[in-house]
């Protein structure tokens, strides 16, 4: 009789991993909705994702970055999950399938749709030059061919791509840290106008004339289009001052 047994073992693991799998697509749709990456190596570990643990190590650093969108909710067990054996997984197989499940609609409900290219505009961010420090950017326009252009306090302009883009924003409603308050201008090293950084794509002079530029509203100036852009500022001009 140790066959079937044997068979029905096998079974329940391509079960838990095909799980696993979803878990991962899921994931990894909420974290594309979300301004603020999770990083490449995060993103890496989602193709490798096969087991509860794995969802679970996965999950902690998405939750870190919905901060405030899932205030009050306990991870005790999901940092216990991550570290789990699979001795221990077998006895508590389902009610962990339960939780995480649980938990992602959490997250899906909590997370936002992810916003329209023109809702960005206006938006301060924050971009580290190597050797240079962080500097104090505004999103002025978007371009279907270029990607998002960035105009610096210094006035230079740069193209970047939505997913650079995302690793230069501060997370919305966390509470982390602001970065170093920008240095003066003139210390940043030149930036080349219309040049895409990291997969924006091509189109000539930054696609000016394109059927697909977008502009901000006159009224947005700098004011960071929107709360989370102004509080943003104002943090910023008060780490300056």
């Amino acid at each position: 009789g140790a066959r079937p047994h044997l068979s029905g073992m096998q079974g329940g693991r391509v079960e838990a991993s095909q799980f696993a799998r979803g878990c991962a697509e899921r994931l990894r749709s909420i974290e594309a909705r979300l301004d603020y990456s999770c990083g490449s190596r995060w993103q890496g570990q989602l193709s490798v994702c096969d087991d509860l643990p794995s969802v679970a190590r996965l999950l902690l650093p998405l939750q870190a970055r919905c901060g405030a969108l899932l205030a009050g909710s306990d991870s005790g067990w999901l940092e216990s999950l991550a570290a789990m054996s699979a001795a221990e997984l077998e006895t508590q197989s389902s009610e962990l399938t339960r939780m995480v499940t649980g938990r992602l609609n959490e997250l899906d409900r909590a997370v936002p749709p992810v916003r329209k290219p023109s809702e960005i505009l206006g938006e301060v961010v924050f971009k580290q030059f190597k050797g240079h420090g962080t500097f104090l950017g505004t999103v002025i326009e978007f371009d279907q061919q270029t990607g998002f252009r960035l105009q610096y306090d210094d006035g230079d302009t740069e193209d970047v791509s939505w997913n650079d883009l995302r690793t230069m924003m501060m997370p919305r409603g966390t509470g982390e840290a602001m970065p170093p308050a920008p240095k003066e201008r003139g210390e940043r090293p030149p930036t080349t106008p219309g040049t895409p950084s990291g997969g924006g794509g091509g189109g000539g002079e930054g696609g000016s004339n394109g059927s697909g530029l977008l502009h901000p509203p006159a009224a947005a100036g700098a004011s960071g289009g929107g709360p989370a852009g102004a509080s943003i500022l104002r943090e910023a001009e008060q780490a300056q001052g």
